[in-house]
């Protein structure tokens, strides 16, 4: 039934007008987890990869890639929209690779002419936050290592939006993010309870989208009514 909806719905990508095939690009360098292989990379099996939303992609003419290497010029040649997603921690795998201040410069020069940037964090002891934010900070946006909601017990969030990709009022199903602090260019997208979730900058001709959860794994991304906000997100990204 899920892959039915993801294929009815992102039909909606793939009708749209787009480059020809465009290509959507997973960091697989920044995350790439010893002690689970597969958790948010595109072909994982597992309920923590993203293997419905690669299917999706594939289904609809969209080419899928894993960037293996540092970031840099030539590994963005070609590539529309890039995902990186919760940094490696030191728990996580024995040997992290951090982001550097020259694929900082890369991604912002190709930000800068027309590229989409999807920063996908984790909230405080699941993610790396000193380097990643290094990157975000340039395009006005902090990932803070807390998370949210503040409750006892698993921090689960369903909550809606204020930009047009929650139109309908359509919900995101989110579990323990970790909250945003925003500045020029960044404009929130989610606020709940006076604290902002979601957000994008447009930076030149390209847009970054920020949220401080992985969000779209398998595990979770047919909760509330994140396949239709995941359409419609990708569908505004991918456009001309």
């Amino acid at each position: 039934m899920l892959r039915r909806t993801l294929a009815v719905l992102f039909l909606l990508v793939a009708s749209t007008s787009l480059h020809a095939q465009p290509v959507v690009a997973l960091d697989g360098f920044h995350n790439n987890e010893s002690k689970m292989p597969d958790h948010y990379q595109w072909d994982g099996t597992s309920d923590g990869s993203f293997g419905k939303l690669g299917n999706a992609f594939r289904a609809h003419d969209v080419e899928i890639r894993t960037i293996r290497s540092r970031i840099d010029a030539k590994a963005l040649e070609g590539v529309r929209l890039l995902i990186i997603v919760d940094p490696d921690t030191p728990e996580e795998t024995a040997d992290p690779k951090y982001i550097e201040d020259a694929e900082i410069d890369a991604i912002e020069k190709w930000v800068m002419n027309g590229g989409r940037l999807v920063l996908l964090g984790n909230d405080k002891g699941h993610a790396e936050f000193t380097h990643f934010n290094k990157l975000a900070s340039h395009f006005g946006i902090e990932f803070l290592q807390e998370t949210f909601p503040k409750v006892s017990g698993k921090a689960i969030l369903e909550a809606t939006g204020s930009d047009a990709i929650f139109e309908g009022r359509l919900k995101a199903y989110l579990v323990e993010v970790a909250p945003l602090k925003l500045t020029a260019p960044a404009q929130s997208m989610m606020r709940v309870d006076g604290t902002d979730v979601m957000a994008l900058a447009r930076v030149g001709s390209g847009m970054v989208f920020a949220l401080g959860d992985p969000w779209l794994y398998d595990e979770y991304i047919e909760r509330a009514d994140n396949v239709k906000l995941a359409t419609n997100l990708f569908t505004m990204l991918l456009q001309d």
